[in-house]
């Protein structure tokens, strides 16, 4: 058998730096604001994420975010400007693996189960695609509107 599952051999991710966070969270709430409109998530995910060189995210993190709303039992909630919600908070620390304790979840073991193996993909994707290239113009985040989706 190559490796345990629950004892990876990839090393846990580092904090993330401001713009790996900025756009992790730009995307976040680009895929929530889709899905309030009834539009096409992953295509909108997609296409905000390819601004920043980093569209390969998209099916990762379009599985994490909907396993999420399982997970928890309600839509993904976001914030506003700097301010986040808890999802969004409770995201991030999963994904720079600072939760300490055990997620609530309101599913089946089985989708509890799935929404883990998601959180560690999603944090080796993010360790290849963002913070490999830290100072690649693709992580720029002055072309960002918030106001795209």
């Amino acid at each position: 058998m190559k490796g345990d599952p629950m004892n990876p051999t990839t090393p846990m991710p580092a904090t993330h730096s401001p713009a790996t966070l900025y756009i992790l969270l730009d995307a976040v709430r680009c895929w929530a604001a889709a899905r309030r409109r009834r539009r096409p998530a992953m295509a909108q995910l997609h296409l905000r994420l390819r601004r920043y060189g980093c569209e390969q995210l998209s099916p990762a993190l379009d599985s994490l975010l909907r396993l999420g709303e399982q997970v928890t039992g309600h839509g993904l909630r976001t914030g506003r400007g700097p301010r986040l919600s808890e999802d969004e908070n409770l995201l991030i620390d999963l994904l720079q693996a600072r939760w300490t304790g055990p997620v609530p979840y309101a599913c089946s073991d089985a989708i509890a189960c799935a929404f883990c193996y998601a959180v560690r993909s999603t944090q080796i994707l993010l360790a290849q695609a963002l913070e490999g290239r830290r100072g690649a113009a693709s992580l720029s985040i002055r072309d960002a509107n918030p106001r795209h989706c």
